[in-house]
């Protein structure tokens, strides 16, 4: 399923007493847990407080809108496979500031290997093997966003770190997110696996 934007609105019915969406005691866990985690620290206090709320009554975390170019973002593996991590990247920049990393990033080559240079840092995204056996958009996605990771446990003004969902496909996505929010949502029991977003790590 995709998440496209689409405001958390949309989840909510317009009749309370149809409310299907009514959450029980592991959403409001969820929710507070989110919110101590910081999934919404790039909002007001009176949003934040929206934002809870939503997750408690049982909206999911990741589908609002409040999380769109801020803390979620789109990463499509094929277009990052086929030259597009620089551009990629330079969307999560805006968002990385406020983590203390600015982002400085140039394509090397575009060849019979793909080398990008992340302030400073040469990163293979993918090599002409990776396509023999290997999931050369999916590599192409996290290879990156570990490099991303390296630069913001330098700068230790955070522990949010990039994670990714239905990794390599054409609908995936990374988060900016504390670990420990994944945690709690992977702990609540209300997503299945796949559904939870994996930490980007070096191979």
């Amino acid at each position: 399923m995709a998440f496209d934007g689409e405001t958390a609105r949309r989840f909510r019915p317009r009749d309370p007493g149809d409310d299907p969406w009514r959450g029980d005691e592991r959403h409001r866990v969820l929710a507070e847990a989110l919110n101590r985690y910081g999934l919404w620290d790039h909002l007001s206090a009176e949003l934040r407080e929206t934002a809870t709320a939503e997750v408690a009554t049982g909206c999911h975390p990741l589908q609002s809108d409040f999380l769109f170019e801020q803390v979620r973002f789109h990463a499509d593996g094929e277009e990052l496979a086929e030259g597009g991590v620089e551009r990629f990247l330079r969307g999560l920049a805006p968002a990385l500031m406020r983590y203390g990393v600015v982002l400085e990033v140039e394509t090397v080559r575009f060849g019979d290997d793909y080398v990008v240079s992340i302030n400073g840092i040469r990163c293979v995204v993918w090599r002409p093997e990776d396509w023999e056996g290997e999931d050369p958009w999916a590599l192409s996605t996290v290879r990156p966003l570990a490099v991303v990771n390296r630069l913001l446990a330098a700068a230790g003004r955070s522990a949010q770190r990039a994670h990714t969902l239905y990794t390599g496909g054409n609908e995936g996505f990374a988060f900016l997110m504390d670990p420990r929010a994944a945690e709690a949502m992977r702990a609540s029991g209300l997503s299945p696996e796949h559904e939870v977003p994996a930490l980007a790590d070096e191979e």
